[in-house]
C-alpha cells in the first residue's frame, strides 16, 4: 500500500513538474530514465505508442477506446481504432476484449466493437424503413449495415421486435419482416384484383398488375379461396375465379338445352381440359352420347332414329344433315349413323355420306337399267363377244387345271425319287442291300437351276406363274350408263350428286345381272342352233352338191375350146362359182367353231383365210388347201377334189352321177338363157345370151363365160352357123363394139355414131333373138 502511495506521489509530481515552467521543469531525457527505471522495477505497466514517443497505461487505452467508441457512435473498428490511437492492433483488440467482458453492452464483431446504443439507433432505423416501405428483408439489411445476417435477426431484430421494432415476421421465410398496415394493403389490392378476374389469369399477369409479392398473393389466395382456386401455386400457374367456373357451367347448360349438342372445341376454348368429365358433370341427368369430337344429347338421337323409321317405311330416302345442327360435321354424322343403324335397318338401307337411301328407293332409281342390261347382253351374244370370253375363261382354267396336275405329278415324283435315295433296307425277294447314285437335277428348258430342298417352292412359284395373269373380263354395261339412268330418277329430288355413287354401288351388281343375261340368251341361241345346224346343215349341203354339179357340166363346155381359152374360162369359172362354194363351207366353218362371222358383203381372201387360220384343227387344213386352190388351181378337177374333201371334214356327202338328171340340167339352162334373152334389150347382153344359147344347143354342154370371151365363142360357133347367121353376128358383135367404144367419147361426131349405130343395132336385135330361139343342132355329137 505504501509503494502505491509512493507512486501515486511521483506521479503527481511528475505531473506538477511537466505543468510547472522555468527551471524546475525536467528535460525529456530525465523523464525517459525515470519512466524506463519505473518500468524496470515493475511500479508501472505502460504501454509504447506506435511511433515510441509516448505512454499510455491500460487504463488510458479503456478510455480512450470507450472515448473513440462514443465518438463514433457506438461502433468503431479495430483497425481504425488503432490507426488513430497510433497503438499497436494486438493492444487494442486485448483492450477490446477486456471492455466486452466487463461490459455486456459492448460487442465484439468481425473486428469492430459495437455498443448497445448503436445497436437501438439500427433498430430505430429498421423500424423507420418498415414505415416507409411495409417490408423489410435481412438481406437488404446485412448490406446497408455490413452485418452478419444472424447478428442482425437475433441480436437487432428480435431483440427489438414489438420494442423497437414494430412489425411482423414471415411464416414462410424468418429473414422477412413486414408491418400489418403493409400486408392488409396488399392484400386488399390482392382481393380487388381476384374480384374483378373473371376468366383464368396467369399468376404472372396478377403479379404485373398489382405489384405484389409473390409470397403475399399465395398467402391471400389460401385466405381468398371462396372467390377462385389456383393451379399451382407459382408464376406459371393460372388463378381461376368461381365466377368463371359457374359461367362455365352455365354456358355449357343454356348452349346444349338450346342446341342439344355441345363440341369439345367449344368447351376446351372456355378454358375445360377434361371435357368429357366436364359435361358429365354439370348434366348429370341427360343421356349423353360421345362422339369423337362432340357430345350428342338423346334428343337428337331420338329425332334422327323417328326420321329414319319413316323412311324405311316410306320406302324413300332421308338426308341427315337437314335434320341434324349445322354445326356437325359429316363425320359426326356418321358416327351417329353408325350408333343408331341396326343390324335390321342396314338390311334396308345404303348410306351416302350424309344421305340415307333404301333399297327399294335405289331399286326405283336402277330399275331403268334392266332394258340397258337385257340389249347389252343381247348385243353381245349375237355379235359373238360374250362366245370369245366363255371361250378365253375356259382356257384360263384349263391352263389352272394342267398346273395343278404339274404340280401334282412333281409331287408324286419326288416322293418317289426320295424313296429311292433311302438306300439300305431295300425289299426284295432276297433282301439284298442296294446302293443308290444320287442323283442331280440339270437344268432343262427355262426352268433353271433348282436344289432338291427347293423343288416343291419352285414347282409352287412356276404353277403360281402359270395361274398368274388377268382374268378374263367382258363389260356389258358400264357405271357412265348407270349414272345417266340413276341422274335422271335423282334430279327432281336433288340428289343427281349421288348418281355416280349409286351407279357404283349397282355396277357389279347389273354387271352380274347382265352376264347372267347373256349366258340365258347364249343357252337359248345355242338350243336354237342345235335345233336348226340340222336345217342348216342340208341346206347347205344341198347348196354344196348344186355348186359342184354346175362346175362340174360347166368343165364340159370348157374343155372344147383352145388351151388358152381354157385357163381364162377356168379362171372366171372358179371365181364366180368356186368362190361361192368355198364361201358357203367357210360360213359353215365358223358357225361350227363360234366365229365372228358378221360381215356385210361377200367374203374377201382375208376373210376366207382368217376363217380358216381361226377354225378347229379337224377343219383348218382342209379349208385352207380349198382357199389357195381358189387361185392356184389349174383343173375343174384339182378343186372339186378340194371341194369333196373339204365337205367330208364337214360331214357333208356328195351325191352319185346321174346322167339323166345332167341333160335335165342343161335344158333347164337353155331355156333360162332363153327366158333372159327374151326380155332383154341390152345389145351387149343380147349377143352374150344369144352366143351361150347357141353353144349350149350345139354342144349338148353349159358354158359359164363373160362378156369378154363372147369373140372367142363366135370363132368356136364359125363351124356351127350358117354363112349368114355367121355374118349377121360378125357385123352384130362388130357394132357392139363400137357402140361401147363411142360412149366413152363425148364429141358430137362420136355422139352422132353412136346413135346410127344404135339404130343399126335396134334393126338387127330381131334377127340375133330369131337365130338363137330357132337354132337347131345339125349333126355335132354332144360330149359325154
Amino acid at each position: 500500500m505504501a509503494d502505491w502511495d509512493e507512486i501515486k506521489r511521483l506521479a503527481a509530481d511528475f505531473q506538477k513538474a511537466q505543468l510547472s515552467t522555468g527551471l524546475q521543469r525536467l528535460s525529456e531525457r530525465n523523464c525517459i530514465e525515470i519512466v524506463r527505471l519505473l518500468i524496470e522495477k515493475g511500479l508501472i505497466d505502460v504501454i509504447y505508442t506506435n511511433d515510441g514517443k509516448e505512454y499510455l497505461t491500460q487504463d488510458h487505452l479503456k478510455q480512450e477506446v470507450k472515448d473513440e467508441l462514443y465518438v463514433r457512435g457506438g461502433r468503431v473498428n479495430l483497425i481504425e481504432l488503432a490507426r488513430v490511437l497510433n497503438v499497436d492492433f494486438g493492444k487494442i483488440e486485448y483492450t477490446a476484449k477486456r471492455l466486452v467482458e466487463k461490459d455486456p453492452n459492448l460487442h465484439l464483431l468481425l473486428g469492430q466493437l459495437i455498443e448497445t446504443s448503436y445497436l437501438q439507433r439500427v433498430a430505430s432505423e429498421i423500424n423507420q424503413k418498415l414505415v416507409q416501405y411495409g417490408e423489410i428483408h435481412i438481406g437488404q439489411l446485412t448490406t446497408t449495415y455490413d452485418l452478419p445476417t444472424d447478428f442482425i435477426l437475433n441480436k437487432i431484430v428480435l431483440a427489438n421486435l414489438q420494442k423497437v421494432i414494430f412489425a411482423k415476421q414471415d411464416p414462410t421465410n424468418a429473414h422477412i419482416f413486414f408491418t400489418q398496415s403493409y400486408i392488409a394493403r396488399n392484400k386488399a389490392k390482392i382481393r380487388g384484383a381476384l374480384a374483378a378476374i373473371t376468366k383464368p389469369t396467369p399468376i404472372s399477369v396478377i403479379l404485373n398488375l398489382t405489384d405484389v409479392p409473390a409470397r403475399i398473393l399465395y398467402m391471400s389466395l389460401n385466405e381468398m379461396s371462396s372467390l377462385g382456386t389456383v393451379t399451382v401455386q407459382s408464376p406459371a400457374g393460372q388463378y381461376i375465379p368461381h365466377v368463371y367456373q359457374r359461367m362455365q357451367a352455365q354456358w355449357v347448360k343454356d348452349y346444349f338445352k338450346q342446341n342439344g349438342h355441345i363440341m369439345y372445341e367449344t368447351v376446351t376454348k372456355l378454358g375445360v381440359s377434361d371435357v368429357r368429365s366436364f359435361v358429365q358433370a354439370q348434366l348429370p341427368d341427360e343421356k349423353l352420347v360421345q362422339l369423337k369430337n362432340c357430345i350428342i344429347g338423346n334428343r337428337l338421337i331420338d329425332q334422327v332414329k323417328d326420321s329414319m323409321d319413316m323412311c324405311v317405311t316410306s320406302n324413300s330416302y332421308l338426308d341427315i344433315s337437314t335434320i341434324l345442327p349445322s354445326s356437325l360435321s359429316d363425320d359426326n354424322i356418321e358416327e351417329i349413323l353408325t350408333h343408331i343403324l341396326t343390324p335390321t335397318i342396314r338390311k334396308q338401307t345404303y348410306v351416302f355420306g350424309t344421305v340415307v337411301l333404301t333399297v327399294n328407293f335405289m331399286d326405283e332409281c336402277v330399275k331403268g337399267c334392266l332394258e340397258i342390261v337385257n340389249e347389252h347382253a343381247k348385243r353381245a351374244v349375237e355379235s359373238g363377244s360374250y362366245q370369245k370370253y366363255m371361250a378365253e375363261k375356259s382356257m384360263k382354267h384349263q391352263e389352272v387345271d394342267h398346273g395343278v396336275m404339274d404340280e401334282e405329278k412333281a409331287d408324286k415324283r419326288e416322293e418317289r425319287r426320295k424313296k429311292a435315295s433311302t438306300g439300305k433296307g431295300g425289299g426284295g425277294a432276297q433282301g439284298r442291300e442296294t446302293k443308290t447314285k444320287s442323283t442331280k437335277k440339270h437344268a432343262r428348258g427355262t426352268r433353271g437351276n433348282v436344289s432338291d430342298s427347293d423343288d416343291g417352292g419352285e414347282i409352287q412359284t412356276n404353277a403360281s406363274s402359270k395361274k398368274g395373269g388377268k382374268e378374263p373380263y367382258i363389260e356389258l354395261i358400264t357405271a357412265k350408263e348407270i349414272a345417266k339412268v340413276v341422274e335422271k330418277t335423282l334430279e327432281p329430288e336433288g340428289l343427281e350428286m349421288l348418281a355416280k355413287d349409286v351407279a357404283n354401288y349397282y355396277f357389279p351388281i347389273l354387271s352380274k345381272q347382265a352376264l347372267v343375261k347373256a349366258h340365258e340368251l347364249y343357252e337359248q341361241s345355242l338350243q336354237k342352233s342345235n335345233q336348226n345346224r340340222r336345217q342348216t346343215h342340208a341346206s347347205i349341203q344341198e347348196k354344196l352338191n348344186t355348186l359342184y354339179n354346175d362346175i362340174r357340166l360347166y368343165e364340159k363346155g370348157l374343155k372344147l375350146f383352145p388351151a388358152d381359152v381354157q385357163g381364162q374360162l377356168l379362171k372366171y369359172l372358179l371365181k364366180t362359182f368356186g368362190t361361192d362354194a368355198c364361201n358357203e363351207l367357210c360360213l359353215y366353218v365358223a358357225s361350227e367353231c363360234n366365229l365372228n362371222t358378221n360381215f356385210n358383203a361377200p367374203l374377201t381372201t382375208e376373210q376366207r383365210t382368217k376363217i380358216a387360220n381361226d377354225s378347229g384343227p379337224e377343219y383348218r387344213s382342209h379349208l385352207q388347201t380349198l382357199c389357195k386352190a381358189l387361185s392356184a388351181s389349174e383343173t375343174v378337177e384339182d378343186f372339186l377334189d378340194k371341194t369333196e374333201k373339204t365337205m367330208q371334214a364337214c360331214s357333208m356327202m356328195l351325191k352319185k352321177i346321174d346322167k339323166k338328171k345332167d341333160r335335165n340340167l342343161i335344158l333347164c339352162h337353155k331355156h333360162g338363157l332363153l327366158e333372159q334373152l327374151t326380155n332383154c334389150t341390152d345389145p351387149a347382153l343380147v349377143l352374150h345370151l344369144a352366143v351361150l344359147i347357141i353353144f349350149t344347143i350345139s354342144t349338148q354342154t353349159m358354158l359359164h363365160a363373160s362378156g369378154r370371151h363372147v369373140s372367142a365363142i363366135l370363132s368356136f360357133l364359125q363351124t356351127v352357123l350358117s354363112n349368114d347367121d355367121s355374118k349377121v353376128f360378125n357385123k352384130y358383135h362388130d357394132l357392139v363394139l363400137k357402140l361401147l367404144s363411142t360412149e366413152s367419147s363425148t364429141t358430137e361426131e362420136a355422139k352422132a355414131n353412136a346413135e346410127d349405130i344404135t339404130k343399126q343395132l335396134g334393126e338387127l336385135t330381131p334377127v340375133v333373138k330369131n337365130i338363137a330361139g330357132n337354132f337347131k343342132k345339125a349333126g355335132v355329137t354332144p360330149v359325154e
